[in-house]
């Protein structure tokens, strides 16, 4: 069976619904394909235990769709997943949505101008563009311990917790303390009879200035929407006002880690915990944290930090570098995610064969955060130097959205076949990303993280402001592309 679309999107999560609105404001027939029996990506598999967003509610929505009744600042993982479900309803996208549909394979045909997507149901997919909204927090990066095998405990991943394991009375080890650990600490320490944390390097973690909104301004917002609009940029302006010290000048970071480190100090009580704990790296280097309990929960005697990974797992026991054996029920991973694991589970050709794992051998990469040189027709939503860590990713999100429907639009103007970007133009843009990462708090002088990700932009974030993406996605650029002419029509011979 084949179906037959003018854009098809891949992933519905907070990109690929966002792309299906712009895309359904715009009059353009679409489908897209979600692999998940439902629709909201990262929030509908990430469900441990004090999943929430650090980024405040009211920005981390879309400004096309707004939420008057968010509960408190930050919204947890349930009511972001009821958020995504609400506007897919109030857009009428769920027909156009195929749930339980994982795509295995893409395929650019050069003679026909379309691509060719095979799904694991055996359904085939036609269109003549194609979104990539796979997102990049999706294929957990699980650690290969020596004797893993060994293990008679249960073992999973924070991004696919396993529900039906009570862990009352559990002996506990959790593996990384990133976002979702550092989320999860507090929760794991109330139910464990002990809980092990083993932490290669130390978070800063601020306090999250988190209250439950009022009735009143919920009444507010919702009978004068100008008003939560106005309460929206505020947000984002005063994020943006922040991030200058991420992107351009780190050397302002500097005045707040002495008062990190008291804050550290203050509600850490034993010397040799506190320095275990106390960052040794640029305030801003590695994704800032936010949390009130995670520090107070190490203090308690059942909660034991171990620095570095673990060295050997044992049937009950994980072993640490140092030697020293951790009895253990559970074992618990919050190792992050694989950023090209979303597009690689994906076998994606483009002109002449090419397939993009082989064009990112060399490192991770793209033009604006969207396209590819030799894959025609094709946008990553979120792709490489698409997002900010700073700030929402849900404003970069709505300048790509459009950009797309610009650059179809765009296409068909021109009465062309495809648009594809030119080499030139992305190696232009990936020289600016590189000088630009240099002057970050980001960039390898300063230290070591997974944003660098062996890109051959210097790095997967946008290195600058969001304001700025937004304003260069404004307007395709059309001397970047190279656009393939319609097809001339033969005559038929008689």
């Amino acid at each position: 069976m084949t179906t037959r679309t003018e854009a098809l999107i891949i992933g519905a999560g907070l990109s690929g619904i966002g792309q299906a609105v712009a895309l359904t404001r715009s009059g353009i027939d679409f489908v897209v394909l979600e692999k998940a029996p439902d629709l909201g990506g990262t929030w509908q598999s990430n469900t441990y235990p004090g999943a929430a967003c650090d980024v405040e509610a009211h920005l981390y929505s879309y400004s096309h769709t707004k939420n008057p009744f968010w509960r408190s600042t930050y919204a947890g993982q349930e009511e972001i997943l009821e958020y995504i479900r609400g506007v897919a309803v109030r857009r009428g996208l769920l027909p156009r949505i195929r749930f339980g549909t994982q795509a295995v394979s893409a395929r650019w045909d050069e003679d026909t101008a379309e691509w060719t997507v095979e799904t694991a149901d055996g359904t085939t997919y036609v269109s003549r563009f194609l979104v990539l909204g796979v997102g990049g927090l999706h294929m957990p990066q699980i650690p290969e311990l020596p004797g893993s095998a060994t293990f008679r405990g249960s073992t999973w991943h924070t991004s696919c917790w396993n529900h039906d394991v009570d862990l009352t009375g559990k002996h506990v080890t959790l593996v990384g303390v990133g976002a979702s650990g550092v989320q999860v600490v507090p929760h794991l320490a109330e139910r464990a009879a002990s809980l092990t944390i083993f932490q290669r390097t130390p978070p800063w973690v601020l306090p999250k200035v988190d209250a439950a909104i009022p009735a009143w301004r919920q009444r507010l917002f919702a009978s004068l929407p100008a008003t939560q609009s106005l309460h929206r940029l505020g947000i984002y302006l005063r994020r943006e006002k922040r991030g200058f010290g991420f992107h351009t000048r780190p050397d302002l970071l500097r005045v707040a880690e002495p008062i990190v480190r008291r804050k550290i100090d203050e509600q850490i009580a034993d010397p040799s915990l506190r320095a275990l704990v106390t960052p040794d790296y640029p305030l801003g280097c590695k994704r800032v944290l936010f949390s009130n309990d995670y520090y107070a929960t190490l203090n308690r005697p059942d909660v034991h930090v171990v620095p570095g990974s673990p060295a050997e797992v044992r049937p009950d026991r994980i072993v640490d570098e140092a030697g020293g054996e951790h009895r253990t029920d559970v074992l618990v991973y919050a190792t992050g995610f694989d950023l090209t694991g979303s597009f690689d589970r994906i076998e994606i050709a483009g002109t002449g064969g090419r397939l993009l794992k082989e064009a990112w051998r060399d490192g991770i990469h793209g033009y604006q955060g969207l396209a590819m040189p030799d894959f025609p027709n094709m946008f990553m939503a979120g792709g490489p130097n698409g997002f900010a860590p700073y700030t929402s990713v849900v404003s970069n999100i709505e300048a790509q959205a459009r950009y797309v429907v610009q650059a179809i639009r765009t296409t068909r103007s021109a009465g062309a076949r495809a648009l594809t970007v030119r080499q030139d133009a992305t190696d232009r843009f990936l020289a600016e990303m590189r000088t630009r990462f240099a002057r970050t708090v980001w960039a390898p002088a300063n230290c070591r993280n997974w944003y660098q990700n062996g890109s051959q932009g210097g790095t997967v974030l946008w290195p600058s402001s969001t304001l700025h993406y937004r304003l260069r996605l404004r307007a395709l650029r059309r001397d970047d592309y190279e656009f393939l002419p319609a097809r001339e029509s033969v005559p038929s011979e008689k």
